[in-house]
């Protein structure tokens, strides 16, 4: 996230399963839009790096522990993003 601009407000937090359906088709980002993602260990890590991040004001939802969502995402929000 520190390599683009904005601070933590601007940008988007979450965790899924499915990085196409949750970042793509929910969220509405574009694939050369400004986003990034990595696989957790498990789905425990994913929450701490996502309350992390919250806890820094990124925008997003705490997400409940789904079986198989390790993967944490980022994106920087704009008139396309939802939210």
């Amino acid at each position: 996230m520190s390599k683009f601009e904005g601070d933590y407000p601007d940008w988007y937090i979450g965790i899924t399963n499915d990085l196409d359906e949750g970042l793509f088709d929910f969220h509405g980002v574009e694939e050369n839009g400004i986003w990034i993602s990595f696989g957790a260990d498990t789905e425990e890590v994913a929450k701490k790096v996502e309350q992390y991040f919250l806890d820094k004001k990124t925008d997003g939802n705490p997400s409940s522990i789904n079986e198989g969502s390790r993967i944490v995402y980022a994106y920087k929000k704009n008139s396309k993003t939802t939210p």
